[in-house]
């Protein structure tokens, strides 16, 4: 799971999603990784013309400000979208975080990959 690049512009133009109350229902699993690893949701908030365009939401690590670089998660119109992204890719999101990405390359070479 590659990470998701993210300008200075969109970070600055955003606001973290607090998933407390009621919505720690509607999104167990964005809720989990958000308490246990320090996970922040963010709203993209772009600069449009056009007030009825989507204001994505993204997955990041608590150091996003620090390293505005990448998103754990491409960028989803909806909570709930983002919340089915996390559900299905829990595992490499986690092994992604604790481990660090490993280059498909270095493991076709290595004999490892399947």
């Amino acid at each position: 799971m590659l990470k998701h690049p993210l300008s200075a512009e969109e970070l600055m133009g955003s606001r973290e999603i607090r998933l407390i109350d009621r919505k720690e229902s509607n999104y167990p699993n964005l809720k989990q990784l958000c308490t246990d690893f320090d996970f922040r949701v963010l709203q993209l908030l772009h600069k449009t013309t056009e007030p009825t365009v989507n204001k994505p939401f993204i997955l990041v690590t608590k150091d996003y400000r620090l390293t505005p670089t990448a998103a754990i998660s491409p960028a989803f119109a909806t909570l709930e979208q983002l919340e089915t992204h996390v559900h299905l890719h829990q595992v490499d999101i986690l092994h992604n975080y604790l481990f660090g990405f490993v280059d498909e390359d270095i493991l076709s070479s290595s004999g490892l990959s399947e």
